[in-house]
C-alpha cells in the first residue's frame, strides 16, 4: 500500500518466503518469488556503473544521486540490481513485477525504498535523514539550501498535498538527461526525497 505522498508501507519480507524448487528444477530454492527477470526484457540500455561510497567503519556509507545509491542505479534488471546488492534484494510475495512495485532491500539502509518499474530498477524514496545526496542534501535541510548545492538546476513546483513544493534537480551533464532527484518540502523544509529515471521519479504517489 502506498502513503498519499508516495512512500509505500513495506514489510519486510523474510527469506522463509522463498517458492520451493519443483521436481526437475535445481536443489536450490530462489530466495524470493516470482523473479523479475523471468518477464521479458525491457529494452532500456546499460546504465554506466557509478562508484559506492567507501565504508567507514563496518557498515557502507551510501549516498544518493541521480542515478541512485550506492551499488544501486536506476536502469538496473533485478539480476543487476540484486548481485550487485550481494544478493539482498527481495521480492514480495504480493508484487507486481509485470509492472511498478517496490522490492524489499535486506538489511539495507533504514528508510530507503526501492521501485521497480517496467522490469528495471526505477528509482529509490528516501525517507530518512540518515542518507543525505552527493551534494550533502538531506531531509530537513531548507529549499534555500537545495538551491544553493544545486545551482541552475533546480525547478520549483507546488506540491500536490502539502503547503510546499517539489524541487526537481535536473542533472546538467547530457548523459544524465534521463535522471532527476526531486525533494519534497512542506513548510519550507525538506521532507523527503527521491532519485531515479523518468518518468518514474516523477510519480507523485508512488506505483498507484
Amino acid at each position: 500500500m502506498q502513503t498519499r505522498s508516495g512512500i509505500p508501507r513495506i514489510a519486510l519480507v523474510a527469506p522463509t518466503l522463498a517458492v520451493l524448487a519443483i521436481a526437475g528444477c535445481s536443489k536450490g530454492a530462489e530466495r524470493a518469488a516470482p523473479r523479475p527477470d523471468s518477464a521479458a526484457k525491457a529494452a532500456t540500455p546499460e546504465i554506466p556503473a557509478i562508484p559506492s561510497i567507501p565504508a567507514t567503519g563496518g557498515s557502507p556509507t551510501y549516498t544518493v544521486t541521480e542515478r541512485g545509491i550506492g551499488p544501486l542505479h536506476a536502469g538496473m534488471t533485478f539480476t543487476e540490481a540484486d548481485a550487485a546488492l550481494g544478493g539482498a534484494l527481495l521480492v514480495p510475495v504480493s508484487a507486481d513485477t509485470s509492472g511498478c512495485d517496490y522490492l524489499v532491500w535486506d538489511k539495507g539502509p533504514s528508510g530507503v525504498h526501492v521501485m521497480f518499474d517496467e522490469h528495471r530498477i526505477a528509482r529509490v524514496d528516501v525517507d530518512t535523514a540518515g542518507i543525505a545526496t552527493a551534494a550533502g542534501a538531506r531531509i530537513g535541510d531548507d529549499e534555500t539550501r537545495i538551491k544553493r548545492l544545486y545551482p541552475g538546476q533546480v525547478t520549483v513546483t507546488p506540491h500536490k498535498y502539502e503547503d510546499g513544493h517539489y524541487l526537481t534537480v535536473t542533472p546538467p551533464a547530457p548523459a544524465d538527461k534521463r535522471f532527476r532527484i526531486i525533494f519534497e518540502t512542506s513548510g519550507g523544509r525538506v521532507t523527503r526525497y527521491r532519485a531515479g529515471m523518468m518518468p518514474s521519479v516523477e510519480y507523485v504517489e508512488g506505483c498507484s
